[in-house]
This record gives structure tokens, sequence and C-alpha cells, in this order.
């Protein structure tokens, strides 16, 4: 076997486990496809191990958590002004704990690893407290910004249990 063909198999081998990792990462995430395509899509998921693709699913959490509170603020009206101030003051509250989860991941030791599960775990509570605010009433625009955030709050998740 030449010299170029080994490199050529270790490539494709390499660029095959790539693949795998997005996969089976997306496999576990309540929405595959959003996950998916998310990830591929990012310029950034190309050869990027586990710390990588976390950090893109960082980015995409906080981008869809501000999104959710942009949909909530557009939605207020007097007869749910109670519930959509619960929503946007749970949806901030989740976009200060991923903004001081960003830090950690450059330096996902154990300890710090422990920090940015325990910061996305209370994100994906925050986001989730909207939903559970509104119960089978909630306006489905929201309903799907909030679903949005939830998956990507939720890959983060899973990417700091691989890690």
């Amino acid at each position: 076997m030449s010299y170029s063909t080994i490199i050529f198999l270790s490539l494709a081998l390499l660029s095959q486990c790539h693949a795998d990792l997005i996969a089976d990462l997306c496999t576990k995430s309540n929405n595959p496809s959003l996950c998916n395509q998310a990830l591929r899509s990012d310029p950034r998921s190309k050869g990027a191990d586990a710390r990588g693709l976390a950090r893109i699913a960082l980015d995409n959490s906080l981008s869809a958590t501000q999104a959710s509170i942009n949909v909530a603020k557009s939605m207020s009206s007097p007869g749910n002004k109670d519930k959509i101030d619960t929503c946007i003051e749970n949806f901030d509250d989740a976009v200060g704990n991923l903004q001081e989860a960003k830090p950690l991941i450059p330096k996902l030791d154990r300890p710090n690893i422990s920090t940015l599960q325990t910061k996305g775990s209370t994100a994906l509570t925050d986001v989730r407290t909207c939903s559970e605010e509104f119960g089978a009433s909630e306006p489905t625009k929201l309903k799907q910004a909030t679903n949005k955030a939830y998956t990507f709050i939720q890959l983060l998740l899973i990417i700091a249990n691989t890690l």
C-alpha cells in the first residue's frame, strides 16, 4: 500500500468518525433533524471534536434563547402579560447561565465540565418553565421558539456528558 493510499484512507476514516460523532450526538436529541442541520451547516463543525461541537451548540443555544425572548416580547397582551413576563424573565436567566458557560468550554477539565452541566441544566429548566407556565395554551410561535432553544441547550448537555 502506498503512502498516499494510507493518507487517503486515514482521512476518509477520520471524516467518517466525525460524521458519526454528529450523528451519534443528534440521535440523542429531542429533535435529531434540527440538531443535524445546525451542526452540519456550521463551517466550524468540519473536523470538530466534541469540544468544538459544544461551542456550536452553545452559540445556537444563546441565539435561540434570545430569539425566544424576542418572540415573547412580541406576544404580550393584557390577557397573558403575567405569563409572558415569566417567560421573558426565565429566558433572560437562561441567557445569563449560557453566557456564564461560554468561557468554560476552552478549559473543559472535570470541574469545568461539571459547572457547564449545571449551567446548562439550569438554562434548560428556565426555558422549559415558559412552556409549563402556559401549558396546553402556549401560543404556537412561542412554543416553536421555546422548543428550538430547548433542543440546542439539551444538545449542549448531551455533548457535555460525552466529555
